[in-house]
């Protein structure tokens, strides 16, 4: 008897996207291979995003659910708990796949043994009238290659820069998604639920192939101005890789993790200081007692600086770094 192919579900949480909604569902409407389910939550827009998302001709199978505004977590959490599909994936309901999306993953599923979770790469396009933003990130992965334990799987993101933790850009076992692993409310979800979903698994394959585009415009989580979610969501990431250091479990993963909360607590407190807020004392405290890395002293102590001091300190570094080479 032939092998059942793997089923994908795609859940994508929709707010106030009415400009962009159609772009997406017929990137998901044209791909070659359809998927198992697509399950779209309207997170309680208030601009016409619901009506468009409704009066699309779905050509999949399809459950749309409407909800009061509680955050794309929120949002990704609902749908996960409806899906059905052996594989999940998460995407953002202004941005675009590949027409072969889903084949070239179910072929990957069945030419790799069926791995825990698949890491994919992306490219970025700019929105009409968003040329000016300050926004540069790199979506590719930089490598392939298939990995059995956590630690070699960081030390290859480590490596080749490709660790990003976009969910729109990886693949994950639905059974992974239990009560204890779900999105949090706050921005920054995806980056809290990274490790914690890489260490849910245990067998993974990194392709650097592109599936994925980003649109980079005014108005969404990533360009918006700074406020105090970006903070709340900085501070429960601070405190739950603290939280995973600390277990046994991951001892081995221990570098990656110190490694991440470091640049992590720098970027905690640029946003604390953006939204003109007060760093959580006993956090900052909690980070430099936990980690006991001289490293981490000095990204807190070099932050806790005036801004002109830490200028001054960045175009001496900058400048010694380029006298030793």
């Amino acid at each position: 008897m032939d092998k059942r192919e793997s089923t994908i579900s795609v859940i994508v949480p929709a707010y106030n996207v009415a400009p962009y909604i159609e772009a997406a569902l017929d990137s998901l409407a044209s791909q070659t291979v359809q998927p198992h389910e697509v399950i779209i939550v309207n997170d309680g827009s208030v601009d016409d995003t619901w009506e468009r998302i409704c009066a699309f001709p779905h050509p999949y199978r399809t459950e749309l659910i409407s909800t009061d505004n509680q955050g794309q977590g929120r949002a990704r959490n609902r749908a996960i708990a409806r899906a059905s599909g052996d594989y999940v994936y998460f995407f953002d309901a202004d941005d675009l796949l590949e027409p072969d999306f889903i084949e070239s993953m179910q072929a990957v599923i069945e030419s790799r043994n069926s791995p825990d979770i698949i890491f994919f790469s992306g490219t970025t396009f700019v929105d009409e009238g968003a040329e000016g933003l300050d926004f540069v990130r790199s979506y590719r992965r930089g490598f392939e290659g298939e990995y059995v334990g956590a630690a070699d799987l960081l030390a290859a993101f480590e490596k080749h820069g490709g660790g990003t933790c976009s969910p729109c850009l990886y693949l994950s076992r639905r059974m992974l998604w239990s009560r204890k692993l779900r999105f949090k409310d706050h921005y920054h979800e995806d980056e809290e639920i990274f490790y914690p979903l890489i260490f849910a698994a245990r067998r993974y394959v990194v392709t650097d192939r592109v599936c994925f585009q980003r649109r980079i415009r005014h108005g969404s989580t990533m360009t918006m101005p700074k406020n105090m979610k970006h903070v709340k969501g900085l501070h429960e990431l601070l405190e739950s890789l603290l939280t995973l250091y600390r277990d046994p479990a991951y001892r081995d993963c221990r570098r990656h993790i110190r490694k991440r909360a470091i640049l992590y607590t720098g970027q905690y407190m640029n946003v604390c200081r953006t939204v003109r807020v007060p760093y959580d004392l006993s956090l900052l405290m909690a980070l430099m007692l936990g980690f006991r890395n001289r490293w981490m002293c000095l990204k807190i102590a070099f932050h806790t600086l005036s801004g002109s001091l830490r200028a001054t300190i960045k175009r001496r570094v900058g400048r010694s770094r380029l006298l030793s080479h």
